[in-house]
C-alpha cells in the first residue's frame, strides 16, 4: 500500500495522467468546472499540441494525448453539459483517423492506455469500459500488476512538459522527424505501401472507424452542438508524404462516408503559412507559439471571433 502510494508521487505516474487535468478542478472531480463553453476540440496528440483556446475565447481542449474515435465519444457523453447551447464541437481528422480502430484490440490491452479515462470519467459509465475491474484495480494499486515499476522509485522519469515547449525545427530538443512519423505509423498499421489499396484488415477497420464517427456525429447532433472536421497542420517535411493518391485512400474517401451529416471541413495541412519551422516542435506536434496562432485561425475562419 505504502509503495503504491509512493508511486503514485512520480513523475512516470503523473505523467500517465498529465492531459487529463482540463476536467478536474482545484476544488475537486467535476466540481467548479466552467461552463457554458462555446467550442471543444476531442481527438489524439496532434490535437492535443494544436489547440489553446486560452485567451480567444470560452473553449476546452479534451484530448488527453493518445486518444481514439471511441474515448473522444465516451467524454463527449460525459462532459457535454458543460458546453453551451449550440456549442462548436471541432472534430480532428488526422493522417490515419480513418483507419484508426485497427488499434483499439492492441490499445484495449494496455492498462495505462485505459486508466486515464477510467479516472476522468462517471464510475457507471467507465465500468463498461474494457477491461474496467483490471483497470480499477491497476488505478488503485499499480504495483500489484506492473511491479517492474518499482524502478521509478529508485530512479524517476523526467516530467512531460512537452506542452510548454516553444523550440522550433531549427532547434529540435524532440527527435521525432517526418520519416520516424512516417516509419512509425507504417509498423503501427501494418502497410507496406501508402498508394495502395487498403488491406482487408484495414478495410475492416475502415468500417468501424466509421460506424464510430457516425456515433459522435449523432450524438452532437442530436443534442444541437455544431460538428466541424478540422485537419490540423504538420510541417511541410510532413505534408510531402501525404500524396493525392494517399489522401483519397486514407482522408478525402473517409470524410465522403459523412457527406449527410453536412460536416464543414477545413483541411490545414496544405496552408503553407502553416508549414513554416518556427511553428513545431515535431513534425507533428505545435508549439506554444504554433498553437496559439493556429488556434486565432481557425476562431476566425468560423467566425467565432
Amino acid at each position: 500500500m505504502y509503495l503504491n502510494w509512493l508511486l503514485k508521487k512520480t513523475n512516470w505516474w503523473k505523467n500517465q495522467f498529465v492531459f487529463t487535468h482540463q476536467f478536474i478542478s482545484n476544488q475537486g472531480y467535476r466540481k467548479n468546472l466552467t461552463r457554458n463553453i462555446e467550442i471543444v476540440n476531442v481527438g489524439s496528440n496532434p490535437a492535443r499540441f494544436a489547440f489553446d483556446y486560452d485567451k480567444l475565447i470560452l473553449g476546452a481542449n479534451w484530448s488527453t494525448g493518445n486518444q481514439g474515435l471511441d474515448m473522444d465519444y465516451q467524454l463527449l457523453r460525459f462532459y457535454h453539459s458543460f458546453m453551451k447551447e449550440g456549442a462548436t464541437v471541432l472534430i480532428p481528422i488526422v493522417p490515419f483517423s480513418s483507419v484508426s480502430a485497427y488499434l483499439i484490440p492492441s490499445i484495449y490491452k494496455d492498462k495505462s492506455y485505459m486508466v486515464k479515462f477510467y479516472s476522468v470519467l462517471d464510475y457507471l459509465q467507465a465500468k463498461y469500459l474494457p477491461q474496467f475491474k483490471h483497470v480499477r484495480y491497476w488505478y488503485k494499486y499499480p504495483l500489484l500488476f506492473n511491479w517492474l515499476a518499482v524502478r521509478f522509485l529508485l530512479r524517476d522519469v523526467k516530467p512531460d512538459k512537452r506542452i510548454l515547449y516553444d523550440s522550433d525545427l531549427t532547434n529540435r530538443v524532440d527527435a521525432i522527424t517526418a520519416e520516424l512519423w512516417m516509419d512509425n505509423w507504417k509498423s503501427e498499421f501494418n502497410i507496406k505501401d501508402l498508394e495502395a489499396p487498403l488491406s482487408l484488415e484495414l478495410q475492416k477497420a475502415r468500417r468501424q472507424s466509421v460506424q464510430l464517427m457516425k456515433m459522435i456525429l449523432d450524438y452532437i447532433t442530436e443534442r444541437g452542438y455544431k460538428p466541424v472536421f478540422i485537419m490540423p497542420p504538420v510541417s511541410k517535411k510532413l505534408s510531402t508524404y501525404f500524396t493525392e493518391r494517399f489522401r483519397e485512400i486514407y482522408i478525402d474517401s473517409f470524410i465522403r462516408e459523412f457527406s449527410e451529416y453536412n460536416v464543414p471541413y477545413f483541411d490545414y495541412t496544405k496552408v503553407l503559412e502553416f508549414q513554416t519551422d518556427d511553428l513545431f516542435f515535431n513534425d507533428l506536434f505545435m508549439n506554444v507559439k504554433g498553437r496559439t496562432t493556429f488556434t486565432k485561425r481557425v476562431l476566425i475562419d468560423l467566425k467565432m471571433i
